[in-house]
């Protein structure tokens, strides 16, 4: 009788969230902006609340921003896992053995992840502390595009770790942290809202603000991957990667 002997087959992919994250932010930001480009008008319901706009189209267009503001530090999150993550793989690039760091400083990159488990410091610090092991100039804190990446890392955590509170109404007004913090923004302002509306979300959360998050998180990530001196996975994706929808034809 024939001997037989059964082998576990599996099949196995490996892929680079960064790239979907890098694609919805930007369609996100595109989507926005045709509706502040050609907002639809009050139906009666939305005139007998004295609205001067569709309330309808007014919650898509939030959606959107919020969406791309979300996204975009998705981006940049997934792309610093990515490189740790990569060192352990020699045929993969970013980390692994196709993305020109040495075999000591892969090392040391799966060595540091082990050491992190699913916690870890915050996604800033562990770029910073990234940098320090590999020996590379680390980010100045109070330059760009570090302070814009961390204006981005509060703004985040406000719409995910949201927690409800009065806000300020009126032109000028912004006594909440997250407002004064996007205070200094050249935001446009956007046709879904009026002086009257809170600073944040209100007025603040449009085209303008999604298009300044998915272009900081880019800068910061573009900077850190060049200080690490690895190619960025998405770099094909750049003529794509546009916020303005007549630039993407």
């Amino acid at each position: 009788m024939a001997k037989v002997t059964a082998y576990d087959a599996a099949v196995k992919s490996w892929h680079w969230y960064s790239r979907d994250h890098a694609l919805a932010a930007t369609l996100l930001c595109r989507r926005c902006a045709e509706l502040e480009r050609s907002p639809a008008p009050p139906d009666e319901q939305d005139r007998a609340q004295g609205l001067a706009w569709s309330a309808e189209q007014a919650a898509e267009h939030r959606t959107y921003a919020m969406g791309a503001v979300m996204t975009a530090f998705a981006f940049l999150e997934a792309s610093v896992n990515e490189l740790l993550a990569s060192a352990t793989e020699d045929q993969l690039e970013m980390g692994g053995g196709r993305g020109g760091l040495t075999a000591e400083e892969r090392a040391a990159l799966v060595t540091l992840q082990q050491a992190w488990g699913d916690r870890g410091p915050s996604l800033l610090e562990r770029a910073q502390l990234v940098l320090h092991l590999l020996r590379r100039d680390p980010f100045n804190k109070g330059e760009e595009p570090f302070q814009s990446a961390d204006v981005l890392r509060r703004l985040r955590n406000a719409l995910v770790h949201y927690r409800p509170e009065w806000r300020a109404v009126g032109a000028g007004r912004a006594d909440d942290k997250i407002a004064k913090d996007l205070a200094h923004l050249p935001i446009a302002p956007h046709p879904f809202a009026t002086k009257s509306h809170p600073p944040f979300p209100d007025r603040r959360l449009g085209h303008g603000l999604a298009s300044w998050a998915w272009k900081t998180s880019l800068a910061f990530t573009d900077d850190f991957l060049a200080r690490v001196g690895v190619q960025p996975v998405y770099e094909d994706l750049r003529p794509r990667l546009t916020t303005d929808p007549a630039a993407a034809g």
